[in-house]
């Protein structure tokens, strides 16, 4: 979405008003330079009315678009998840750390390793249920974190948090393409 800068271009033409005043200032009367201001004034003002308008436009458009995006999603979790495509999951994203509680402190970080190196892989492929399911191992796998944490040495505990962020950047990427899709959808 374009953001309308408003000042620089306010700037700009204040700076063309003043430069057009300033040019037939030599050889005009107050009332004439006057009446040369107030229509590069009324100009300026007519600018600023249209991108207010294409703002508010735009504006009403991405509320459009993240309402439904908001409704897709929760039509995704009234659906559920399914039992046997979440252990195809696991088994994909986890591997052999599927069983996060048997997971001790020293390999945690081996675990995130694996599910964020799979997530690279398939991030590209995955449909938004995919990442449903992604979610919902990735809130497993803080959820065996916060338990462990005492016991996690500061090292991994440093690899592991910037796992996370590596994680939230995907996820935060791939609900960006799919408000591109909507927006983009919506412009047909």
């Amino acid at each position: 979405m374009k953001r309308a800068y408003l000042f620089p271009l306010n700037l700009m033409m204040v700076l063309m008003v003043f430069l057009g005043i300033s040019m037939v200032a030599c050889d005009t009367t107050p009332r004439e330079r006057r009446e040369v201001a107030e229509q590069e004034i009324s100009k300026i003002d007519e600018r600023v009315e249209d991108l207010a308008g294409k703002a508010k436009s735009e504006a009403k458009e991405a509320k459009e678009a993240l309402a439904r995006q908001k409704a897709e999603r929760k039509q995704r979790e009234a659906r559920g998840l399914v039992p046997g495509k979440m252990s195809q999951m696991e088994q994909l994203l986890l591997g052999d750390y599927r069983n996060l509680s048997n997971v001790a402190a020293e390999n945690l970080r081996d675990a995130y390793v694996h599910f964020l190196q799979q997530v690279r892989d398939q991030k590209d492929t995955w449909t938004l249920e995919d990442w449903d399911y992604a979610n919902a191992i990735y809130k497993r796998l803080n959820e065996r974190e916060k338990q462990l944490h005492d016991d996690i040495i500061l090292r991994h505990a440093t690899k592991i948090k910037a796992l996370q962020a590596e994680y939230l950047t995907l996820e935060n990427r791939a609900d960006l393409k799919d408000y591109q899709r909507i927006k983009q959808e919506q412009a047909q």
